[in-house]
């Protein structure tokens, strides 16, 4: 364990985790000008483009 790691509070570890967690959803969302539309305006492009579905919200039917 380095030094960094032991000086850490329990939830020193979660913050940090959290301020990356953040830091990336804050480059993320720059980067579309602060713009919801244009996110998911990119995201439903790159989903065609891929061919494969992102995010399936229909229920999954078990198999008989």
């Amino acid at each position: 364990m380095s030094n960094a790691t032991k000086e850490l509070k329990p939830n020193q570890s979660t913050d940090l985790v959290l301020q990356e967690i953040w830091r990336i959803k804050d480059t993320l969302s720059a980067s579309y000008g602060h713009d919801v539309h244009r996110l998911f305006a990119d995201l439903r492009k790159r989903e065609k483009l891929s061919g494969h579905r992102v995010v399936n919200l229909q229920t999954q039917r078990p198999k008989a």
